[in-house]
């Protein structure tokens, strides 16, 4: 028989990919998106992938109430106010949604007999690179209200599992690649489309600060092994990602004009350090998901999957400043999204 698993955020960047990797499992999806930053041609295009599609935000009651329609095996949460310059913008939000709703759904899904919760989480609690690489263990040092509640999530989230009720927590190092919702507010998309559309890279920092990054690919096939693992812990925190896929940001920005033909770069070698910095000791997940479930892209694979997604779209050369393709400008300029700054988005 099919799996039946909800997935919340399924119309987002991650979970516009997420959607075919467990239809094309035989796994029954069915999703609840506010659609924020979506449009009717992606709710048309994820409907083959979908059982049952319900537009409408987490926070509000009659969203929660059409929810539980079905008897799920597991939840997906990745809904989220999903990065460092939308946290800081919207923190209330931030901690409302990454959060508060977060614990207040897997409370609920644990009542109504889900066994297991994966929850889409952060590397980036770890905080400042040093010299090691910190693993699942290691002490949380969370700089970012983006970071911050994640960690927050994650305490509540573990208080909550039980032998009955499984948790992961996946801690996703910073995504990238294609996706039928594109991203440009990532850093190697970013620096992609830059290359793509300028025939320039600008790197806005001094490029120094340290990334482990994961194609969107990779956490979709990363979700699947979540949903199928059996794990002898009530509460799993497991890094997603790969030593082979960590690298100071200007080294991403030279393979990119490395491979572009044509572009210039310029990093801002006057600009103050980027403290947002971080390496990560990934043996965990290798160790438990083995070679098939390992990270599949590469930064050269990556980037060129890139390049294939960026010249197939209509995307402006001042994309920076573009509400489609940057998240933060969207919200900021979206009159109905700015009562979240007063947190009062709350449908009715």
């Amino acid at each position: 028989m099919s799996k039946k698993v909800l997935v919340i955020g399924n119309l987002g960047y991650v979970g516009c990919v997420l959607n075919k990797h467990l239809a094309n499992d035989d796994i029954e999806v069915f999703g609840l998106d506010a659609n924020w930053f979506g449009d009717d041609k992606i709710i048309s295009d994820q409907k083959k992938y979908t059982k049952k599609q319900i537009i409408g935000d987490i926070r509000n009651e009659i969203s929660q109430q059409n929810m539980w329609s079905e008897k799920y095996d597991a939840v997906v949460y990745l809904a989220a106010v999903s990065n460092d310059p939308m946290g800081k913008r919207f923190s209330n939000v931030t901690h409302e949604i990454n959060g508060e709703y977060c614990l207040n759904i897997a409370v609920e899904a644990k009542k109504k007999g889900v066994k297991k919760f994966i929850f889409a989480s952060s590397c980036s609690m770890y905080g400042i690179a040093d010299n090691n690489f910190p693993n699942e263990n290691s002490e949380l040092n969370p700089m970012t209200e983006y970071a911050k509640s994640k960690v927050w999530a994650e305490k509540e989230l573990e208080n909550i599992s039980s032998d009955n009720f499984n948790i992961i927590s996946l801690r996703f190092a910073t995504a990238c690649g294609s996706s039928p919702k594109l991203r440009l507010d990532l850093v190697l998309n970013d620096l992609v489309a830059s290359a793509i559309l300028n025939k320039h890279v600008e790197v806005l920092s001094d490029g120094t600060p340290w990334r482990p990054l994961v194609h969107v690919e990779d956490m979709s096939r990363t979700i699947r092994w979540g949903i199928n693992y059996n794990s002898e812990k009530n509460f799993l925190p497991i890094n997603i990602g790969s030593k082979e896929f960590t690298f100071q940001i200007k080294d991403f920005a030279k393979m990119v004009v490395d491979n572009i033909p044509d572009t210039t770069l310029s990093i801002a070698t006057d600009k103050a350090v980027d403290s947002r910095s971080y390496k990560v000791d990934f043996s965990l997940f290798e160790k438990l998901s083995g070679e098939s479930f390992y990270p599949k892209f590469d930064s050269k694979k990556s980037i060129f999957d890139l390049m294939e997604c960026v010249k197939n779209l209509d995307i402006p050369k001042n994309f920076r400043k573009s509400n489609t393709w940057m998240r933060l400008k969207h919200l900021e300029n979206n009159i109905h999204l700015k009562l979240m700054d007063e947190n009062l988005y709350k449908l009715k």
